[in-house]
């Protein structure tokens, strides 16, 4: 592997996925603040009216008094609900779908490589792409002479930008294409390997990978 390939390979690993320690612990400890919640406000009616004298009178001050705190329960409850709903359940979250396919093509006797790559906003939110952090690989895989089962080697060749200046986000439900046209030297003696990574501004990575084979050339030629 060259110095190339490993720097490729060492930029394409997965960052952490996003876990803030502080909804992390309010998940763990969800029910016993709500319980510290309730008897706080139980605790405070007592001292309210622990001292008065039972007076019917003021039996509706009090009722009106219990169903204010009743509804605060319940906003705080129906809060917290909502909260571990969308957070746990990730309603909101970058959700996106890349894939990456290529084919071989001549164009008067010199040999290219197109490559289409497509994503699919799947998500609810608007998705700002990071072009820096979004990148072409192409790799190509190294004939062995092994004489059992093992995994093809590939060596990195190139890598190129994802998006233009103009790329700047994708819309929920929406689908981007985008093509490029890769001059070869040759043919490859196996195939080449081809891995899209995009990147966003949420601090999310997404990877699509394929391999091109020297098969689907053919006879092909474009005019």
């Amino acid at each position: 592997m060259t110095d190339a390939s490993s720097h490729s390979m060492q930029h394409s690993a997965d960052p952490p996925e996003p876990d803030p320690d502080f909804i992390r612990w309010l998940k763990e400890h969800c029910v016993p603040i709500v319980g510290a919640l309730i008897g706080t406000v139980v605790l405070c009616l007592i001292t309210r009216y622990s001292s008065i004298t039972v007076d019917w009178t003021r039996t509706k001050d009090f009722t009106e008094a219990v169903a204010n705190v009743s509804q605060s329960l319940a906003l705080i409850g129906g809060g917290v609900w909502a909260y571990f709903k969308f957070a746990k359940g990730r309603t909101f979250e970058d959700r996106l779908i890349p894939n990456v396919s290529g084919t071989f093509v001549l164009i008067e006797g010199s040999t290219f490589l197109v490559v289409t790559m497509q994503f699919k906003n799947v998500g609810l939110s608007r998705i700002a792409f990071d072009r820096e952090a979004s990148s072409l690989f192409v790799f190509e895989y190294v004939a062995s002479g092994a004489e059992r089962i093992v995994d093809v080697e590939s060596d990195w060749l190139a890598s190129f930008r994802v998006f233009a200046d103009k790329d700047k986000y994708i819309e929920p439900n929406e689908t981007v294409e985008r093509q490029r046209l890769i001059a070869l030297p040759r043919i490859p003696n196996i195939a080449y390997h081809l891995e899209v990574e995009v990147g966003t501004d949420s601090g999310y990575t997404w990877r699509a990978t394929a391999i091109v084979d020297k098969l689907g050339f053919g006879d092909k030629e474009a005019g």
